[in-house]
């Protein structure tokens, strides 16, 4: 366990135009913080905003557009924050300047005042770790939901993960507009490799943090469910041959002929898929075997592995947002989750019963 000087500490937050704020500024103090307020009073948006600065979407899944302010053109947030480092502040920007109607929305990142920063720059500096209800779209949805899992923690810990994620998109998405066309061989022989190249990346990335991800996620599972419950997570796909980029464009090329009959990319990192299977070699998925427990129980032991891996591998504690999910958790849940909680640093909390919340945590003195 990280010691308390190795922690990220958030000590402030500016909102201009952001979501139903047209200007609000807050101070934090140390420990667990409460955000409490009737429903629409906009809690979650606070805790959005802090977590913008950490991953750079919304973990409500909404664009950048819809962030800004009815009737404003721009949105902007910036964080204040104490890391190993020192004292830091982040800031990030989405619109158009207000006397151009006609410019192009831009989102802009700035670091202790310098601007124009990259995204991978700023990706990560406030590590942090985001409990809300959509969890259980992790366990319960498509692939495409756990990938959005490995790549935003992935992301946050290394930055050339990130790097490699928007190269494969940027090519993916030339292959797409080529493949719609009559491409032209050369051109598109390029452009496989600039796919292969990233996505060799990001395979070699996962491949690594899977079976390394495995065992704090066991044992969270097992910890929460009492020993009752199992999972073990497989990655699989068109990819599992691949190890070298030289592998992965013969696998593009293997696929061509599909990939032009139906105008897009059927093998790649963008289409592998990550199982949890059950006990005793189970070839289904929780999705289709597991109960509603079973998935809310592996879709918190997920978040509670998750920042266990991180503090491992930072060597810091991320900060803890949690978003109303507290109620949603039965008595065995919540007192592992109490358990848990005595082990970190800064959580935020949004309640509409801090009466109840201080009951429920109450163990923690």
């Amino acid at each position: 366990m990280a010691s308390a000087a190795q922690q990220i500490k958030i000590s402030s937050l500016s909102l201009v135009n952001f979501r139903n704020s047209e200007k609000a500024a807050y101070t934090f103090s140390e420990g667990l913080i409460f955000i409490t307020g009737p429903n629409g009073a906009g809690k979650t948006t606070i805790l959005e905003a802090i977590g913008l600065t950490s991953f750079l979407k919304s973990f409500r899944f909404a664009m950048d557009r819809e962030m800004i302010r009815f009737g404003s053109t721009f949105y902007r947030t910036e964080v204040g924050f104490t890391a190993p480092s020192g004292n830091h502040r982040i800031a990030i920007s989405f619109g158009r300047n207000p006397d151009d109607a006609k410019a192009a929305l831009v989102k802009k990142y700035a670091i202790d005042g310098r601007t124009n920063e990259r995204a991978a720059a700023i990706i990560g500096r406030i590590p942090s770790v985001v409990l809300s209800p959509d969890d259980l779209r992790i366990v319960a949805g498509d692939h495409t939901e756990r990938r959005r899992f490995i790549d935003l923690l992935l992301s946050m810990l290394y930055p050339g993960y990130f790097t490699a994620l928007q190269n494969y998109q940027r090519a993916l998405k030339l292959r797409s507009q080529l493949l719609k066309t009559r491409p032209d061989e050369a051109v598109l022989a390029a452009v496989d490799r600039e796919l292969a190249t990233a996505g060799t990346e990001i395979l070699i990335k996962r491949r690594q943090f899977i079976p390394e991800f495995a065992a704090p996620f066991a044992a969270s599972v097992e910890k929460i469910s009492l020993g009752k419950d199992k999972w073990a997570l497989q990655y699989q796909g068109e990819t599992k041959q691949v190890e070298s980029v030289t592998d992965y464009m013969a696998m593009l090329k293997d696929h061509r002929a599909n990939d032009l009959r139906l105008r897009q990319t059927t093998s790649g990192v963008h289409r592998d898929r990550l199982f949890f299977l059950g006990p005793n070699g189970a070839e289904h998925d929780i999705k289709t075997v597991g109960s509603q427990g079973q998935k809310r129980t592996a879709a918190l032991a997920l978040k509670l592995a998750q920042f266990n891996y991180m503090q491992e591998k930072l060597g810091t504690r991320p900060v803890l947002l949690i978003d109303d999910v507290l109620n949603e958790l039965d008595l065995t849940r919540r007192a592992s989750f109490v358990d848990f909680l005595g082990g970190v640093g800064q959580v935020f909390f949004t309640t509409t019963d801090l009466i109840g919340m201080q009951d429920f945590l109450k163990g923690l003195g």
